[in-house]
């Protein structure tokens, strides 16, 4: 498996929430924010991607451009500040590649995570 497969399967592990949406009769449908299959209401993960879905804050609006704001909430230690590639728990350590800790989401040098 590449590095860029594994880094999407891990994304998919965090939950991501779920996209509503009209259907052309005016009906209210459901789809994955990954993949955009429909979904049934109460599925706790794509059966297409395989993404695992959160229904708490059902996003109804689409960004410009096409693009969505997509949000990952995990614990990190207490001593954790943005930019420690080390601390985080959704970095990885690259096979043979000399920049140690990689970021996933790439903001390596460019961490925008927020801490509440």
């Amino acid at each position: 498996m590449q590095r860029d497969d594994i880094r999407a399967e891990l994304i998919k592990q965090f939950p991501a929430e779920v996209m509503e949406t009209r259907a052309s009769i005016n009906e209210v449908c459901y789809s994955c924010p990954t993949c955009n299959r429909m979904l049934s209401k109460g599925m706790d993960k794509c059966g297409g991607c395989g993404q695992i879905l959160s229904w708490k804050n059902i996003e109804k609006k689409e960004g410009e451009g096409g693009m969505k704001k997509a949000v990952l909430e995990f614990e990190v230690s207490a001593g954790f500040t943005p930019g420690d590639c080390r601390q985080c728990p959704i970095s990885f350590v690259e096979n043979g590649g000399a920049s140690g800790y990689e970021c996933p989401l790439r903001m390596r040098g460019d961490c925008r995570i927020k801490i509440s």
